[in-house]
């Protein structure tokens, strides 16, 4: 098992919690904002200070930011974990199931595979770490209550894959580059991409008919 369940005295990269209050941009109706902020424009003072109520969704998460920026007056970067789609992997064929695995903890940039534990609640079945879906917390907010959202900590091992799949998604380039290649370029620089990277380059190349 790659969990380890014993709450701790202090939050770390990769951390999973539960029980969070997610809320994101789209839940604020920026059509006020705006409306206000032009306004400023043409004038010396700032917007008028506006509230919003706004109902958080109740998600699991696992933290992102780095340990050593965890601390008091900071928030918490989370990226959430989801269910795993049942045609994601296959149910039945253990060779497949596995290359599948392999596929999404080695190719796919945005998304990471959490394994299923019968020693944790949560892991009674396993989860994806959706990259595109990230909410911030403020550090505050788990003091004193630590225990009423820690699930689990990555065993040293497993929490360094985790953090190179960070790395690799916030890291990653636009493949402009390509368009400065000639065909046989092309080619090459295609065959050394992951299946995602790959038709990312294509609908780039497509895009401008270079195709």
């Amino acid at each position: 098992m790659i969990y380890i369940k014993e709450i701790p005295d202090y939050l770390n990269q990769g951390d999973i919690l539960q029980n969070l209050p997610k809320i994101t941009p789209n839940q604020i109706d920026f059509s006020k904002i705006k409306e206000e902020w032009l306004k400023s424009l043409n004038s010396d003072k700032l917007p008028k200070k506006a509230s919003y109520n706004v109902r958080p969704f109740l998600t699991t998460g696992v933290i992102l930011s780095q340990s050593c920026d965890i601390r008091p007056n900071s928030s918490i970067l989370f990226a959430e974990l989801k269910k795993l789609p049942k045609d994601k992997l296959s149910p039945s064929n253990l060779e497949k199931r596995i290359k599948g695995i392999k596929s999404i903890i080695r190719d796919d940039t945005r998304i990471h595979y959490f394994p299923p534990s019968d020693e944790i609640e949560l892991f009674k079945e396993p989860k994806l770490l959706d990259f595109k879906n990230l909410f911030l917390i403020p550090y505050e907010f788990f003091t004193g209550s630590l225990e009423k959202y820690f699930v689990a900590r990555l065993k040293n091992e497993a929490q360094k894959v985790l953090c190179e799949k960070i790395s690799r998604f916030f890291t990653r380039f636009a493949f402009e580059d390509i368009i400065f290649l000639i065909k046989d370029e092309i080619n090459f620089f295609l065959d050394s991409l992951s299946k995602e990277d790959k038709e990312i380059a294509k609908k780039t190349l497509e895009n401008l008919n270079l195709t």
